[in-house]
């Protein structure tokens, strides 16, 4: 009897081992930078009609993050194209405007353009779009995000907030990095302003917010 009971446990624990493995080897095969399904916090919370925001937002990130630019301009609205601005003000006039097409060459394209004005010193912002990117819009994994607003600023340095009167009809999401030090500078947010064309939800403006002083 007593050697039935440890063959059992024998069986049973080689059984624990082989499922333990096979989660430990799918877990790492999907590696660690795979959006994930959810983001930690929504504010507020996520309800049905958002489902979908949340997605295309996953959806536009995972683009940016691996610069597939070509992926990313199927996203973009066909109609008023996709503004850029480096800082939570819009100013339809300086901030670069880009159709559909010249978003998906971005990752080839030489040319430099001037993106809007540096605040504070309201030097030109210069720099080819592939660079602009790197550092006014995808400069964090934003797809990581720990806070995720919907439909509202989460949060709001000394420049203008004016997405809502820019685009009253949007819907839009901020994926936000509060501050991690004690001066409370360092926090930032990538905000997507997205518009109905047609019934389907297209990618207007992609906003980088932080502290400004």
């Amino acid at each position: 009897m007593k050697k039935q009971l440890i063959s059992l446990l024998c069986v049973l624990l080689g059984a624990a081992l082989g499922i333990g493995c096979y989660l430990l080897v799918t877990f790492l095969s999907e590696g660690r930078s795979r959006i994930p399904a959810e983001p930690a916090v929504i504010v507020p919370s996520a309800s049905a009609e958002n489902e979908e925001l949340i997605r295309l937002s996953y959806a536009v990130c995972d683009c940016l993050r691996s610069e597939d630019y070509e992926a990313l301009s199927a996203y973009v609205h066909p109609v008023y194209g996709l503004i850029f601005s480096p800082y939570s003000t819009i100013n339809l006039t300086s901030n670069q405007c880009f159709t559909a097409n010249r978003v998906s060459i971005i990752g080839s394209d030489p040319d430099t353009y001037t993106w809007g004005l540096e605040y504070g010193s309201a030097e030109p912002i210069r720099m080819t779009s592939r660079n602009y990117i790197h550092q006014y819009v995808y400069d964090r994994d934003y797809a990581a995000a720990p806070i995720v607003g919907l439909n509202d600023v989460v949060r709001s340095g000394n420049a203008l907030e004016n997405v809502s009167s820019i685009f009253p009809e949007s819907r839009f999401v901020d994926l936000y990095y509060p501050p991690s030090t004690s001066d409370g500078t360092d926090w930032s947010i990538l905000r997507l302003v997205f518009e109905d064309y047609e019934g389907t939800l297209k990618l207007s403006a992609l906003i980088h917010s932080s502290f400004t002083e």
